[in-house]
């Protein structure tokens, strides 16, 4: 076993990052392969637990979820990985909550030169302000053009939004939020037809009170629809200003005189606070042990949903149960052998990808250590399915240098049986809708290991016994096998000049 650090001396930063040219190596598996230990028979004993229908899906946050990310604790605390957050425990927890408006104490109204005009009861209402609101309104027709930040600060926008109710209208709705939002606005006014009946203004404001999912501690600004009626009778001009909108001018307008004000106070219906399971093991070379490789995966699935053939319990054996099983093989594996590789090796089980990459966002945003002394994230999402016999897709191997090497380690280990394959999907641009999206936010080389979405992706039926756990464990073979070239080499991996300014590009990142 691997000796345990001490965590002061695990953070202690070198006085500088060791950086090395690349050097051309053919890559030599070790005599004694540290990877053998990995077996079908381990891997599937993990994946049987994690998926099995007690954990209830792992929804984010949920009981089935908190159950999984003890075992994850349990089992690297066992091969004697260090804890990895901050808080010197291995769980990252953020804030996530579900919240809506408190529709019984809140009381807004319309003031302007046609006097003033209560919001009733049973207005569809959404978002909250823990302050009192008091803005100015402004009429905006373009939902598709971002304001500037701060551009919307002190005022209510207005938009109109004709149509029937459906979800091309709904998301005109959460454009509308997002804009004012983004404008740093104190909320959003949405006017809908004078024909919207009472029963489709309930079923609104019914979907409203059920809340809606947020991260951090903040509330989306307060959102009220109503409808035309009253909007022509406490707005002057507001047919006048439908009518351009509905021409298509690009309409951005200050209605000087106009306000909201009132309370629109938050009612929390859930406070969640799901972890991300963080385990560290040290490096053992004094300089290159300050430089981490991540390896990350998802643990999180989407819980218990609509019955189909008697059963509601998504289980998510592929999605993703799979490659967090491949990170704790890896760990088993590495922390078993008598020297650690030079560099450290960092284990990342992230929540809530399933509700937007989250719990990955939110790593790389508070990060337990410095992300430039993170060198490359290998990201393991669905390795357990075979539509495509005996493949491995790695998705992003042109982007850094990091392809070629995973390339070169599976040409010599023929005895993986392992076709390592470029992007098969490009048009879906699975690079950049998983967990390894964020890392490359913060300019990380990434590769995303992958099998490729099956008829069972996020049905009930993506359970133990259609995957092939013999491939999945031939793949966390290789996985070991790159984790430990990569922590091993002289050379930090490195970016292809095109693939980073692609990913500048498509993430708007950056350190």
């Amino acid at each position: 076993m691997i000796a345990r650090l001490s965590r002061t001396a695990l953070l202690a930063l070198s006085g500088a990052i060791l950086l090395a040219a690349p050097v051309e190596a053919q890559y030599q598996p070790p005599a004694e392969d540290p990877a053998a230990t990995i077996t079908p028979e381990s891997y599937y004993h993990r994946l049987y637990f994690l998926a099995s229908d007690a954990l209830r899906g792992r929804d984010t946050p949920s009981q089935g979820l908190e159950v999984a990310a003890a075992y994850l604790a349990s089992e690297h605390m066992r091969m004697g990985l260090l804890p990895g957050a901050a808080d010197g425990s291995y769980y990252q927890r953020w804030p996530y909550r579900r919240s809506t408006t408190d529709a019984a104490n809140t009381a807004l109204v319309l003031n302007g030169a046609n006097g003033q005009h209560a919001i009733g009861a049973g207005t569809p209402l959404r978002g909250a302000s823990e302050a009192a609101i008091d803005g100015e309104l402004h009429f905006f027709a373009n939902l598709a053009s971002p304001p500037a930040d701060g551009e919307y600060a002190g005022k209510v926008l207005v938009t109109w939004a004709p149509g029937s109710f459906s979800q091309p209208w709904l998301q005109r709705l959460n454009a509308a939020s997002n804009l004012a939002e983004m404008g740093g606005a104190l909320g959003s006014i949405i006017v809908v037809e004078s024909g919207f009946t009472t029963e489709q203004m309930a079923d609104l404001a019914q979907r409203f009170a059920a809340g809606s999912w947020r991260q951090g501690e903040g509330f989306a600004p307060p959102q009220v629809v109503i409808r035309r009626d009253l909007a022509e009778a406490a707005i002057p001009g507001f047919a006048e200003l439908a009518a351009s909108a509905e021409s298509g001018e690009a309409l951005s307008r200050t209605l000087a005189g106009t306000r909201l004000t009132g309370t629109a106070p938050p009612l929390i219906l859930v406070d969640g606070n799901p972890a991300n399971v963080v385990a560290i093991l040290p490096g053992s070379d004094p300089v290159l042990r300050h430089e981490y490789l991540v390896l990350s995966a998802h643990y999180d699935h989407v819980g218990v949903g609509t019955p189909m053939e008697g059963d509601s319990i998504y289980n998510g054996a592929d999605d993703n149960a799979s490659g967090t099983v491949s990170l704790l093989e890896v760990a088993r594996a590495i922390s078993a052998m008598d020297t650690a590789p030079r560099r450290s090796i960092m284990f990342v089980h992230v929540s809530g990808e399933e509700k937007g990459l989250l719990g990955a966002r939110w790593f790389v945003d508070n990060p337990p250590l410095p992300v430039e002394m993170m060198i490359a994230n290998l990201n393991s999402d669905m390795i357990g399915g075979d539509a495509h016999r005996d493949t491995l897709v790695v998705i992003g191997k042109d982007y850094s240098t990091l392809g070629p090497l995973v390339d070169e380690i599976n040409d010599a280990m023929p005895g993986l049986r392992l076709t390592t394959s470029d992007d098969l999907w490009p048009d879906q641009r699975f690079f950049f809708r998983s967990d390894q999206f964020h890392f490359m936010r913060k300019e990380i080389p990434a590769l995303f290991f992958f099998t490729g979405v099956h008829e069972c992706y996020h049905r009930p039926c993506d359970s133990v016994q259609r995957l092939d756990v013999d491939k999945a464990s031939r793949i966390a073979r290789l996985m070991t096998h790159a984790t430990l070239a990569i922590a091993n080499q002289d050379a930090r991996p490195e970016w292809d000049p095109a693939g980073l300014a692609e990913v500048r590009e498509l993430t708007g990142g950056g350190r």
